[in-house]
């Protein structure tokens, strides 16, 4: 006499074989939510690359990792008070920023520039009556002893006021345009994922506007993403596709195909280029990595030809 059907007797014995551990159940895997800032000031088109490498990186680790959902919403502050809502990690858990000890020291970095270093080169912003100041500087002290608008939070500023520069602060970008405007600073210098981007938006509304033609200041600032110390697995995540995406080459292929029109715009090859050093690096950064750096100088590129290359970077 049979006390249990077929099917049950099945289930009965799927039971308790799994009960053993002699057979395993597939599990389902948690969704990775990946939460981060809409930025409110500035030009915010610059964020659609940094929004294109987080999704890429996600993407391509679903079949580690499983299913993600990204969401953006706005913020509560500026950087200070992102970097708090980021320790505490249930607003937001991931952002990309420019490097500040900081930031490294406090939260989850990822140790490749999510551009490539592309922001290293700074163009700048100017009123076209301070053109023509800018032009006639061929050292690097006469470039310091112009007045250069930052922020007055910026990683950017820390490094230009630890070079000497004649800063003068401003809260963010917009208070940093109307002093420009009113010539109560020369130049304004911006990555190059920003400065293009803004010239055309203001441009109209701000006709003295221009995008200075002569020189380009570099150091290194590299722009990492910074994720929560409460999500120590979207972490391993992220690494492990921007990992993926600077093997393959795909990373190098995004920096180029977005940025190309940016890059074809800056001119590299007839600027000046004054290199000043960033004391504030960590001994983490990862300069001998040549594949994680953007160099418009280096003949791979094909940007300049070798015969302009040492005359592009004399500048010191």
């Amino acid at each position: 006499m049979r006390l249990f059907g077929e099917n049950a007797g099945r289930q009965l014995l799927l039971g308790l074989l799994t009960l053993l551990g002699l057979i395993s159940v597939p599990s389902v895997k948690a969704e990775d939510v990946l939460r981060r800032q809409r930025q409110d000031v500035g030009v915010e088109r610059r964020n659609d690359y940094t929004n294109q490498v987080l999704t890429e990186a996600m993407r391509r680790t679903q079949k580690k990792f499983g299913p993600y959902r990204i969401e953006v919403s706005a913020g509560r502050g500026g950087r200070e008070r992102l970097l708090l809502d980021m320790i505490d990690g249930e607003k937001f858990n991931t952002t990309v920023m420019a490097s500040q000890p900081r930031w490294e020291q406090q939260l989850l970095p990822i140790w490749i520039p999510t551009d490539m270093g592309l922001s290293n080169y700074r163009i700048a912003l100017t009123h076209r009556n301070a053109q023509a100041r800018i032009s006639a500087v061929q050292t690097l002290d006469q470039l310091k002893a112009l007045r250069v608008g930052v922020g007055a939070a910026w990683s950017s500023r820390k490094v230009l006021d630890a070079n000497g520069f004649n800063t003068v602060r401003g809260e963010n970008f917009e208070p940093l345009l109307k002093m420009l405007t009113a010539e109560r600073v020369d130049y304004f210098p911006r990555g190059m994922n920003e400065v293009f981007v803004e010239y055309d938006d203001r441009s109209k509304a701000n006709p003295d506007l221009l995008i200075e033609r002569d020189l380009v200041v570099e150091f290194p600032l590299p722009g990492y993403v910074f994720v929560s110390p409460k999500a120590p697995r979207l972490h391993q995540r992220l690494t492990e596709g921007l990992e993926s995406m600077v093997h393959d080459g795909t990373l190098l292929k995004m920096v180029m195909n977005y940025h190309a029109e940016m890059i074809k715009r800056a001119n590299f090859c007839s600027r000046r280029v004054f290199h000043i050093e960033n004391p504030f690096l960590s001994d983490k950064t990862p300069l001998q990595r040549k594949e994680l750096w953007f160099n418009p100088y280096d003949p791979k590129t094909g940007i300049c030809p070798v015969s302009t290359q040492k005359n592009s970077r004399a500048a010191r």
